[in-house]
């Protein structure tokens, strides 16, 4: 009786070996996967992640808010990489962030068209909004109050992983005209050579009467551990 108790003894050590061994494995691998160090312990934070989300709301003739599914450009946020480690205050397209630039513009556009992350979203056309690549849209810039403009509410992460920053502006409109596009860009002029897009939202059109409102928020966050 005794050996047996001995041998199932020396069965579950084995089987609790075998089982850390495993676990470590998996989380060095995981590491590894997540990091691209064999070290796990190397990195303090294994992952990354900008999340942008879109919402809007209108007010006069009619009252609603929604929110939609939006697309971030892959030469966007290529953009927001390099302006953060640059270190020569140029960058591969677009500008440099100063007094005039920085992604804190909202542009409109009544334009149906189909977002894609890889559209080239930067200069003097395709930095439009609904002008990226093949879209083919146009951006509103008559003086009809729904012209590219700066966010109104602009507040910054507190550089906590989790905190968001908010970049809203209400667009007053002057005449009839119909909206179905909002983007979030670098510059507050359109169809200049610097302007580049980060981010779009295609909505089911709305129409909006002289003295009606469209509000557009923005909100970016990071997180990160």
């Amino acid at each position: 009786m005794n050996f047996l108790k001995i041998e199932l003894t020396k069965k579950r050590g084995v089987i609790a070996l075998l089982a850390t061994g495993l676990i470590a494995t998996s989380f060095i691998l995981g590491g590894y996967v997540a990091t691209g160090n064999w070290n796990p312990w190397g990195n303090k934070h294994y992952y990354q992640n900008l999340n942008v989300n879109f919402g809007y709301c209108v007010s006069g003739s009619q009252n609603f808010c929604n929110s939609v599914h939006n697309t971030m450009y892959n030469s966007g946020v290529a953009w927001i990489d390099q302006v953060i480690q640059g270190t020569t205050g140029s960058v591969t397209n677009g500008c440099f962030p100063s007094a005039t630039c920085g992604m804190s513009f909202i542009a409109l556009s009544g334009s149906s068209v189909t977002l894609a992350a890889g559209d080239a979203s930067f200069g003097a056309t395709n930095g439009n909004c609904g002008a990226a690549g093949s879209e083919g849209g146009t951006e509103i810039v008559a003086a009809s109050g729904l012209q590219r403009a700066a966010a109104t509410t602009n507040t910054l992460l507190s550089g906590a992983t989790g905190s968001t920053s908010v970049l809203q502006k209400t667009f007053t409109s002057t005449a009839t005209q119909t909206v179905q596009l909002a983007c979030l860009v670098s510059y507050g002029t359109a169809s200049n050579a610097n302007s580049i897009q980060l981010a779009a939202a295609s909505f089911t059109a709305v129409t909006l009467n002289s003295g009606d409102t469209i509000q557009i928020t923005w909100t970016l966050t990071w997180s990160w551990s």
